[in-house]
């Protein structure tokens, strides 16, 4: 069986080959690379005892995070067996295995033989006990990625999970932002670790007493002669390949739960909008918008997930730039980024919705589509603004750059406003259907918006230039307030002009956009125009583009 799977897996990967495996392979394969250079390059066995670790810990890292940063649900998904007459933990036992096969994985394990290599340079034995250290360790690096991955899926259905997801996501997103500031020190770092090692110190003796160096020490046992501590780290490696395997078999078996079918009292965590938020909120379409996408936003996971990653990078970003005595003067702009990041999480709206647009297109009458999209972008103000200007506050005071005020606001204003329109636009153009809600299972199952998130980096910057140039010029005339009012304007006009083309988008292809959720791709394609309007375009190159992480035939 599991050969069958194997085959399986790699029939599908021939036919889903992405960009983001691409990346991955490219990465990992400058990881081997330079795991390798280190080793070799090293000027003796002390030293490469410290950096083996170090580099280990590394590889742990990126094989935690980078599945579930780049849709590694992984080629087989667990759902595909759920109803099939297979035992269920025997076929999560298969799965794993399948995770084996892959080019990340053969790579992962050209960089773990680095540690035979430095058993080699010991003596024969230590060479002896390299090689089951490596297998062990290369076994406990791809448990824990899919452990990882499939607990963070199985936290998102509740808070807790929902947030440690959430920072996880904004982490990453703060590094990718503001990582640059570190990859000169990093460069330097790396060549002087290849000389010198860690040496003594709490970082050395952190990185020691992680399950990725006892591999390390076993092997520095055996070397020394010490065969009763190499066998004693061997076999404390060789646990914790077994239970991180155990308990990852565990996880990726399939399940059929009852999730969707009880709907007697709120769900868990679900609270009603408050009186004055009722009494606010006008009883019409709009008013309904608004108030179903406040409940949404709060109550769904998957949307909260995004919601709270970009307040977790706005604020990852102020404390890298406040501890940054080069760039501490971009810490009061966090909450600017903040908003910028919110864009690029909120460009696949409807996606979120899967078929519950339905709802909306059986119903759909004039105005229909223009209230849909007023009200989204009304609830996303509503949401996200308040933690953009606190972070703003937070960082302005703490570095005391208060000449940033005129600024700051002036950003706020217009990447909300014009951002707010680009995203609704993005949401219905180049819509990417995800897993649907009552089935999403991972972190990550709301749907692939990568061509969204790349036309965003492209498009915000050029839709608030006039509030940006404004407060360039107005700052150097020495009147920086008035570039406030231009970053007003731009923001009202950029949502109201976007948000006008996408609900009449909307409202012309409601039931094409509705097929593209619940039929995929293959279908999408034939309902968009070929040689058609620059929107028709756009459509037919994220249909194209965005990788499909709906399951085939769901």
């Amino acid at each position: 069986m599991a050969v069958v799977l194997i085959r399986l897996k790699l029939a599908l990967m021939r036919h889903s080959f992405t960009g983001m495996r691409v990346l991955g392979l490219v990465l990992a394969l400058l990881g081997a690379a330079l795991t390798w250079y280190l080793a070799v390059s090293s000027p003796g066995p002390r030293v490469r005892s410290d950096l083996l670790p170090l580099v280990f810990a590394v590889w742990a890292a990126a094989w935690a995070l980078g599945p579930t940063v780049a849709n590694g649900a992984g080629t087989l998904r667990s759902q595909y067996f759920a109803l099939l007459p297979m035992d269920r933990r025997r076929t999560g036992a298969l799965l794993l295995v399948t995770a084996f096969v892959d080019l990340g994985p053969a790579l992962t394990l050209v960089a773990s033989a680095a540690l035979v290599w430095h058993g080699a340079s010991l003596s024969a034995g230590a060479a002896l006990v390299a090689v089951p250290a490596a297998l062990l360790l290369w076994v406990s690096l791809i448990s824990l990625s899919r452990l990882v991955f499939r607990a963070l899926g199985a936290a998102m259905h509740s808070r807790l999970g929902m947030e440690i997801a959430s920072v996880q996501w904004g982490l990453f997103l703060a590094l990718i932002f503001f990582g640059w500031m570190a990859v000169q020190p990093a460069l330097a770092a790396t060549l002087e670790l290849r000389d010198r090692g860690l040496g003594e110190g709490p970082t050395g003796a952190l990185l020691a007493a992680l399950p990725t160096s006892w591999p390390v020490h076993a092997v520095d046992a055996a070397g020394a002669g010490a065969w009763g501590s190499a066998l004693g780290w061997l076999a404390a490696t060789a646990l914790t390949s077994l239970v991180l395997a155990s308990v990852t078999a565990v996880l990726l078996a399939p399940r059929v739960t009852a999730r969707g079918v009880r709907r007697r009292g709120r769900p868990p965590g679900a609270r009603p909008l408050s009186r004055p938020a009722r009494a606010v909120l006008p009883g019409t379409p709009l008013g309904a918008v608004v108030g179903k996408e406040l409940r949404q936003w709060w109550r769904d996971p998957w949307r909260g997930l995004e919601v709270r990653a970009s307040l977790w990078a706005g604020l990852f970003i102020g404390l890298l730039a406040w501890s940054s005595d080069t760039f501490s003067f971009f810490a009061p702009f966090a909450g600017v980024i903040c908003a910028f990041i919110m864009v690029l999480a909120t460009a696949n709206m409807y996606g979120h919705d899967g078929t519950a647009l339905w709802l909306t297109a059986v119903g759909q009458g004039p105005g229909t589509a223009r209230a849909d999209v007023r009200g989204r972008q009304i609830a996303i103000a509503l949401l996200s603004a308040p933690g953009a200007l606190a972070l703003s506050v937070l960082f302005i005071v703490l570095t005391g750059e208060h000449w940033a005020w005129p600024y700051v606001l002036t950003g706020l204003a217009a990447v909300f406003g014009a951002g707010s329109g680009l995203s609704l636009l993005f949401s219905v153009v180049a819509l990417s259907p995800g897993v649907d809600p009552q089935l999403r299972v991972d972190a990550n199952d709301s749907g692939d918006n990568q061509v969204q998130v790349w036309l965003s980096l492209l498009s915000l910057p050029v839709l608030a230039s006039p509030a940006v140039l404004a407060a360039v010029f107005l700052g150097l005339a020495g009147a920086p307030w008035a570039a406030v009012p231009v970053g007003v304007a731009n923001g009202l006009l950029g949502a109201l002009w976007l948000g006008r083309i996408a609900h009449r988008r909307l409202d012309g292809r409601l039931p094409e956009t509705f097929t593209r959720i619940r039929y995929g791709k293959a279908v999408a394609l034939q309902a968009v125009p070929e040689a058609g309007s620059l929107l028709d375009r756009l459509e037919r190159t994220a249909i194209s583009g965005n990788e499909e992480t709906r399951p085939q035939g769901s």
